[in-house]
């Protein structure tokens, strides 16, 4: 038999449908793993690549409806295992899905295509490749840069080994620990200091059941800090405190020996190991060590874990972004916010390199980080309220769509400016741990000189106290009679039933 006369015209159409059909082909196995392969002789490993797809994202799907987007990549990033995995596969997947768009197009192709169609179909190809190919070396390379930033932030070795919190596997890894009491500090380091000051030191105390939390928030400027019973500046300062009666500190912290105050304690301790080699433990870091052992003496609190963030860090963070549009508003006492400056023994201001202008506007790394340093001109309280305001900022006004672009910088960032002992194997815990604080009441308290705290002359065993109390379960209410009213809540920050205690709730609008 003879094969029916087919027209040139219509040979040009079935060539043209073909052409079309393998664009279309192509295009949608860019789409969707195999999908293309499946209308070709390679039907088979079309529909097996389309079902190891489908089963992927049915699989991510259910982890994320049952966990939540946020907890689902919290998880993923507290596992530098499952992140060395997540390596592998993307750089697997993207060859396995290239490979398939590109045999995609060569089972497709007509056989009677003209070489101007030829080119086009393959720069179509090899444009999809690419695509493909770079969104997958992408995303493993963040997910490589992630897997190391972990392991560099999670992975030192701790001051004090044994001191950590004791994190079991399973379900519940927080059964054998009911409070867990985290030391947040922010340091102030600079090309213009000798050493680091903690001018920020917050330790977030937890009840690991319920989540309830309780921040307690130590003064910089605390006198006569008492030291840890095995201290190593116990030689220097043999009363136990840093400070008097061992050397004349006045009630700005002056004095014969320097600075008196907790702030200055960490570069006290630095100094002491280069005189006295040998002091503290190999690879430890004096300075953390001291102001741990102290801040436990304080708060009467074993400290499990420590964070220290850089504040240069935030500085970065905030040009990260872009920076931060901020309402600046005066300082306590009426007058415009100095950026830098300081007062001398008399009261002098000097240093001063200029002034915010109050009222909203566009801050970048620098000034920001001013807006939450600056105290000159009115006192620490007020400062306090302003590094709220910048927090609330960076979380109100963060792109998370910009920060995965700059994702290896801000990666850097994390590196070059963070530390904490919580150990990389921990992070799951402390993820699961993290979601149980969000959801609970978290309370701050206040180390006032209304609540009789004098930073000056510090009653360190009222200070224990008031911790006791703040961390203390909540009374059990107590049943309302029949036919009373609940009573009506409060507005923010108001004293809860323990003196010395607020609620945590967000700063005013900034």
């Amino acid at each position: 038999m003879t094969e029916p006369h087919v027209s040139r015209d219509e040979l040009r159409r079935q060539t043209t449908a073909n052409f079309r059909r393998s664009i279309g082909l192509t295009a949608l196995g860019t789409v969707v793993p195999g999908a293309g392969l499946t209308q070709t002789r390679n039907r088979r490993l079309g529909w097996a690549l389309f079902a190891l797809a489908a089963l992927a994202a049915v699989g991510l799907a259910f982890v994320v409806m049952t966990k939540g987007v946020t907890a689902t990549a919290l998880s993923v990033v507290s596992r530098p295992g499952t992140l060395q995995w997540l390596v592998i596969g993307f750089l697997v997947a993207g060859l396995v899905w290239s490979a398939s768009i590109v045999l995609t197009a060569v089972q497709t192709r007509p056989g009677r295509l003209d070489r101007v169609r030829t080119r086009w179909l393959a720069a179509f190809t090899t444009v999809m490749v690419l695509l493909v190919a770079s969104s997958s070396l992408k995303a493993a390379e963040y997910a490589a840069i992630t897997k190391q930033t972990v392991s560099d932030v999670f992975g030192e070795t701790p001051d004090q080994p044994g001191e950590g919190a004791k994190v079991a596997q399973g379900d519940n890894p927080w059964a054998d620990t009911p409070r867990v009491n985290i030391l947040l500090i922010g340091s102030d380091a600079g090309s213009d200091r000798v050493g680091i000051r903690t001018d920020s030191m917050i330790v977030a105390s937890i009840d690991t059941a319920s989540g309830r939390t309780s921040l307690i928030q130590l003064p910089r400027n605390l006198l006569n800090a008492p030291l840890a019973e095995n201290s190593p500046l116990r030689v220097r300062y043999p009363s136990g405190h840093f400070g008097q009666p061992d050397s004349t500190c006045d009630q700005n912290g002056g004095g014969a020996t320097g600075q008196c105050m907790l702030t200055n304690l960490y570069v006290e301790a630095q100094t002491f190991a280069k005189d006295h080699p040998g002091a503290y433990p190999a690879g430890a870091t004096p300075g953390r060590v001291e102001i741990r052992g102290a801040v436990a003496q304080i708060t009467g609190l074993k400290i499990d874990q420590m964070v220290v963030i850089d504040l240069k860090g935030f500085q970065q963070l905030i040009d990260a972004m872009g920076g931060l549009d901020i309402n600046v508003k005066l300082s306590g006492v009426g007058t415009k916010l100095t950026i830098g400056g300081q007062h001398d023994a008399s009261g002098r201001l000097f240093g001063v390199t200029g002034y915010f202008e109050p009222g909203r506007q566009h801050l970048d790394g620098f000034h920001s980080l001013w807006y939450a340093r600056t105290r000159a001109a009115d006192d620490d309280n007020f400062r306090q309220d302003r590094q709220r305001c910048v927090v609330q900022a960076i979380v109100q006004q963060v792109n998370p769509a910009e920060m995965v672009s700059k994702y290896p910088e801000v990666a850097a960032i994390a590196k070059d400016n963070i530390y904490t002992d919580i150990p990389a194997s921990s992070l799951p815990a402390f993820v699961d741990l993290v979601e149980r604080v969000q959801k609970a009441k978290i309370t701050s308290v206040a180390l006032t000189q209304a609540q009789g705290v004098k930073s000056g002359d510090p009653d360190y065993a009222l200070i224990r106290k008031l911790v006791k109390k703040a961390i203390a379960p909540p009374a059990t209410s107590t049943p309302r009679a029949s036919g009373t009213q609940p009573p009506k809540p409060t507005r923010s920050a108001t004293a809860t039933s323990t003196p010395g205690v607020v609620e945590s709730t967000p700063y005013s609008e900034c």
